[in-house]
């Protein structure tokens, strides 16, 4: 089997001796296998990416690593390589960790999530990418990005106003005004200072986030919450990730829990607190539609083949709900006076 062929290829890189290599999974994107060693058991990433990429993802890790954030430890090549290229592939290999799984409903695990997150983005700051690290960089950028999505919303609605049988874009267009609204107010404040300062100023943000959190890719231990892995970063604002974990949460449950939002934004200022100019900011992030427009978007360009009718009405149905919730808490109590 060629995969399993690339993998002991790969695995002669690294000072260890290899006992018996697992395929674990192979989807599109990424192959996973599991490698017992002389030294315990190993996990074997192989991602579609330019190794360049990889070298950025395997640095921001390592710069974890180093400030003894609970992260899987990277492993070192016999040459003391983060990881390694294989043409359009790129490998890495990872001490392998157990544990609990966190789950969308346990609150606990939720406070867990959000202080870890909070201790993540603690240890994320001052990283310094070598120069052979294709890096991505979103600071200063969301205005650019914001004013793309509300011409997309724009986009959207005409077509829905084409099709008045069609029960997706009833729905659509019935809520399109309001968050083409909220999505304005949310544009209009990353105009002030604050935003300014923190993606160019003397006092910028120095760290990266994960680009799109996931409970999936955290455990329990008896000690500790871990990472398994980090998938892919991004130097961006830590609001983003706040923004995209509590819409994961607040879909699951199907509406804003503003008491729960509380809870979790408290969770994290514990352990990384922020400034009040900069919980603004997380405002804004909150009061543009992100759910309603990643539905939209993927509806009208098709984005999602193995959707059934069924399955994009109640996306819509549940973003609208999560949306107009989430709005009318945000302007009953700003966030600062939650923590």
């Amino acid at each position: 089997m060629q995969s399993q062929w690339i993998a002991d290829k790969v695995l002669e890189l690294y000072p260890y001796e290899v006992e018996q290599i697992e395929l674990q999974v192979m989807r599109p994107k990424e192959t996973v296998w599991t490698v017992a060693t002389d030294e315990g058991e190993k996990v074997l990433r192989q991602r579609a990416t330019l190794p360049e990429r990889m070298l950025f993802y395997a640095e921001a890790h390592w710069h974890l690593q180093q400030r003894q954030f609970p992260i899987a430890p990277l492993c070192r090549t016999k040459n003391g390589g983060l990881c390694v290229a294989g043409g359009e592939q790129a490998y890495a290999l990872y001490d392998a960790v157990s544990g609990k799984e966190v789950g969308y409903y346990n609150v606990e695990q939720l406070e867990n999530a959000f202080e870890f997150l909070g201790l993540f983005h603690a240890a994320s700051q001052q990283f310094s990418p070598s120069s052979k690290a294709k890096k991505r960089n979103r600071l200063g950028k969301w205005p650019k990005a914001y004013t793309w999505k509300l011409q997309e919303l724009s986009g959207y609605k005409k077509m829905a106003a084409a099709f008045a049988d069609d029960p997706f874009s009833v729905l659509f267009f019935e809520a399109a005004d309001a968050m083409i609204a909220a999505a304005e107010e949310a544009t209009k404040r990353l105009e002030s200072d604050a935003y300014a300062e923190w993606t160019a100023g003397p006092n910028r943000w120095t760290g990266f986030i994960h680009k799109d959190i996931s409970l999936s890719h955290l455990i329990e231990t008896e000690e500790t919450m871990m990472m398994s892995y980090l998938p892919a970063v991004v130097i961006d604002l830590p609001v983003r990730d706040i923004q995209v974990l509590l819409h994961k949460i607040m879909k699951k449950m199907a509406v804003w829990d503003e008491e729960l939002a509380a809870r979790l934004l408290q969770a994290y200022h514990r352990v990384h607190p922020l400034t009040d100019d900069q919980y603004r900011l997380l405002e804004a992030e909150l009061l543009f539609p992100h759910l309603f427009a990643s539905v939209a978007r993927k509806y009208y360009l098709k984005a999602k083949d193995n959707w059934s009718d069924e399955k994009y009405m109640w996306e819509i149905q549940t973003a609208i709900t999560v949306e107009r919730s989430k709005q009318d808490a945000l302007r009953r109590t700003p966030l600062p006076s939650l923590l």
